[in-house]
């Protein structure tokens, strides 16, 4: 994180190592590493904010959306039907099935010319008290049925609300009738439906596959399935440790796409195609791999409607900065420090060249009985001597580990005050975009309204 300072190898009040001062990847759809602490905090966040909405009298569901899918579709095109299009310099987003859903005159209402909405004007959004939603998409793929993304998506109802974009508030909760959402299941399935068929017909799904609603009933519900929406790609529940054992889990005919990464690491380094866990040949696992890759590039993994964070008091956003954010912030979670390892930039680059970081990090552990910071130091330069480094390290105190520790913390406050301010830009300039869209849509309305005057003349 910073060059200056290094890294510490520190002890910690439980016998444990932790690493601070590196930086990540950041990388949810990419690094099983970096996906497990991502999501595990998602998966926190997640539970807060439903187990709060249904302690409040609100309701939740967990809606699940899929497409038909053959061996012969691309993964990109699938995800742009699902979650529309990226914006490109030469090209604007188009919207996907799932941006389709909450946007139309049934679903929100439709004002009247004076721009204001009498209550025979309310929509499906109104009636149901839609709140907003938690999206996670999901990708697996298999030889015989290809790619298979698929959304999970945490939906808050029963609310009433107050206010417009970020200063909107709940002021009350209610059960939506039956009636009401029933007609919002019926909707959502035809808009799914309708729209997939306008992309590509043939990922038109069936009427009881394409999507599932299931209610959550209790805060158990809740916490079982925020879990459950942001699992890692391993098909497990978010977990901090590393996370190699858990990339041989799939069952079936699909597989993650971290599993075909442990194939790969698998049949690179020898192991025999019969003896490895997954399937397919290496040439095939790559070739899947490298097409994962590039369709996943600049999609969210994760993500709240926007305004749902604040109407619900959560902090943070989406994007991968605040992703980056998140596994700052765990490294912050570290716990008392007892002891530690001051290393420099440049010996902890040799360290990691001969692959000795995981040794020192078992060497910093008080797996001997013995916490002593002396001893500890010892252990760890005996380690990173082996990286010609032993000159590189300075053994801290538990005051010492401490100092260097507040340093990195206030460092990591700073970034995330700047990464604050860099979010609040980014809302106000989106902000300004809803509104010059909203003036565009208004005015096509107003001028479709005009034509059908004079064609009924």
């Amino acid at each position: 994180m910073d060059p200056a300072s290094g890294v510490i190898v520190a002890q910690t009040a439980a016998g444990t190592s932790v690493v601070l001062g590196l930086m990540r990847c950041g990388r949810i759809w990419l690094c099983p590493v970096c996906a497990a602490t991502i999501r595990h905090k998602r998966a926190e966040e997640i539970t807060t904010a439903v187990v709060e909405w249904i302690r409040q009298g609100g309701i939740a569901y967990l809606v699940t959306f899929t497409a038909r899918h053959g061996h012969a579709d691309r993964l990109a095109d699938l995800m742009d039907a699902l979650q529309g299009t990226r914006k490109t310099p030469d090209t604007p987003r188009r919207p996907g099935a799932y941006q389709r859903l909450i946007t139309g005159g049934t679903w929100a209402g439709r004002r009247s010319s004076d721009g204001h909405r009498a209550a025979d004007r309310e929509g499906i959004r109104d009636r149901i008290g839609y709140v907003g939603m938690i999206r996670a998409t999901e990708v697996t793929v298999g030889q015989i049925n290809g790619w298979h993304p698929h959304i999970h998506a945490i939906v808050l109802v029963g609310g009433r609300t107050e206010g417009e974009k970020a200063d909107k508030r709940v002021v009350a909760t209610f059960t939506p009738g039956d009636s009401a959402l029933q007609e919002w299941e019926d909707h959502w399935r035809a808009v799914w439906t309708r729209t997939l068929r306008g992309v590509n017909p043939a990922f038109t799904p069936d009427d009881r596959h394409g999507v599932d609603f299931k209610r959550l009933h209790t805060e158990r519900d809740a916490n079982d399935l925020a879990e459950y929406i942001a699992k890692t790609q391993d098909g497990k529940a978010p977990a901090l440790e590393l996370a190699r054992a858990d990339l041989k889990t799939a069952g079936g005919e699909n597989v993650t796409p971290f599993e075909l990464l442990g194939r790969i690491g698998d049949l690179t380094g020898g192991v025999p195609e019969d003896e490895a866990q997954g399937q397919g040949s290496l040439e095939w696992n790559l070739a899947r791999w490298h097409e994962y890759e590039r369709a996943t590039k600049g999609r969210r993994a994760i993500e709240w409607t926007r305004y749902l964070r604040s109407l619900l008091g959560i902090d943070g956003g989406d994007t991968e900065a605040d992703d980056m954010d998140l596994l700052l912030a765990a490294d912050a979670d570290g716990g008392e420090l007892r002891a530690g390892v001051a290393v420099t930039e440049e010996g902890w680059t040799a360290v990691t060249r001969r692959a000795l970081d995981l040794a020192a990090m078992e060497a910093a552990e008080g797996t001997d009985g013995n916490t002593d910071p002396a001893a500890m130091g010892e252990r760890v330069r005996e380690v990173l001597a082996l990286a010609d480094v032993a000159d590189a390290v300075v053994v801290l105190s538990s005051g010492e580990v401490a100092d260097a520790y507040a340093a990195m913390l206030e460092a990591l406050a700073l970034r995330r005050e700047e990464a604050a301010a860099r979010r609040r830009r980014e809302a106000e300039d989106h902000d300004q975009d809803d509104d010059a869209e909203t003036a565009q849509e208004r005015a096509r309305r107003a001028l479709a309204r005009r034509v059908t005057d004079v064609s009924s003349h």
